[in-house]
């Protein structure tokens, strides 16, 4: 078994992240919320009720409590059976058969084996550290309302960043948001859901299946020109890049989501220092501090603590320069802003 050849893609592939969670630990503590599977963290044992978070739909996961780790099905039973990622593969690979699954791919032959092997796991880490660039780009409307009007979103802003409603295709009756790894390649596109009822059922964004989002930085194409002498704003979500990027702070980038990934961690280690300009909830708290510890020793890292409920978009641009300026002016390490309560 040690020397078994692994084909770690077709396992990904053939063993979803939902049979790894159900059918290989038999988990019954995790509740379905559309395509996700949310409860304790299976992997640090915890008892949080939305510490875990599982993405059915793109075969991925994240803890928000313990031991903040995350991944796709293979970091999972590695992480939580502390094992190396090809153990994870074999064991995958037997319960897949022992399941009646059709074979995976098989073994190589013994004369070809020593020399395939390393390559094979080689090229396994190459294929996963990039997404597959796109060949075609979608025709979208930049003037939609729900842009200019419900996000005041100037038009030119949109149509810089090639966000926009699409009426056609997988992305249809969505605003289509393109993303582009760190050299400029169009690699995927976001919708944003806009019916109500579709967003209660599935969450506010779709992905592309097979899209790895914890490979890029959202925006980091445009703003990684000026991370050496200015540094990078790492905010969560796509529009709040765009209103930051109106209020002439165009070093931003997002990592769609509250935590940041190992890879997107090394992406950020060339800027001169950080501004964490995460949602003021819970989860975006958490993340904040996450992404301080990781990253505090190799630069400055600035917080900025927003009041619970709100965004980086729900400020004024004028506020949103005071904060960002303010923090490095006054070489401060972490701001908090409050709500003042209103006298009854």
């Amino acid at each position: 078994m040690t020397n078994e050849w692994v084909n770690f893609a077709e396992i990904r592939n053939r063993v979803s992240l939902e049979q790894v969670l159900l059918g290989f630990y038999k988990l019954e503590n995790l509740k379905r919320q559309g395509q996700k599977l949310i409860g304790p963290c299976p992997v640090h044992g915890g008892d949080s009720p939305r510490a875990f978070h599982a993405d059915l739909d793109k075969n991925v996961w994240h803890c928000f409590s313990g031991c903040r780790r995350g991944g796709n099905q293979l970091d999972l039973v590695s992480l939580k059976d502390k094992v190396s990622i090809r153990e994870a593969a074999l064991k995958l690979q037997a319960f897949c058969q022992g399941q009646g699954t059709p074979a995976l791919a098989p073994a190589a032959k013994p004369e070809a084996e020593s020399q395939n092997k390393e390559k094979e796991e080689k090229g396994e880490k190459k294929r996963e550290e990039a997404n597959r660039p796109l060949s075609i780009q979608l025709e979208l409307k930049h003037d939609h309302p729900h842009l200019v009007q419900d996000r005041g979103l100037k038009a030119e802003t949109a149509e810089l960043f090639g966000v926009g409603y699409c009426s056609r295709g997988i992305m249809r009756g969505c605003i289509a948001i393109p993303i582009h790894d760190d050299q400029g390649r169009l690699v995927a596109y976001a919708g944003r859901r806009l019916k109500p009822s579709e967003v209660r059922e599935f969450g506010k964004y779709k992905f592309p299946k097979g899209f790895r989002k914890e490979l890029v930085l959202y925006n980091l194409h445009r703003a990684k020109k000026q991370m050496a002498e200015s540094g990078l704003i790492l905010v969560e979500g796509f529009f709040s890049t765009l209103k930051l990027h109106e209020a002439g702070l165009t070093n931003v980038v997002a990592s769609m989501g509250c935590s940041l990934s190992e890879k997107q961690a090394e992406l950020l280690k060339g800027a001169k220092d950080l501004t964490v300009l995460f949602d003021g909830d819970e989860a975006g708290n958490a993340g904040a501090l996450d992404v301080r510890e990781r990253l505090g020793s190799q630069m400055p890292v600035r917080l900025v603590r927003l009041p619970a409920d709100t965004e980086p978009e729900d400020f004024s641009p004028q506020a949103m320069r005071w904060l960002v300026f303010g923090l490095k002016n006054l070489d401060l390490s972490e701001l908090t802003l409050t709500r003042e309560r209103r006298q009854p």
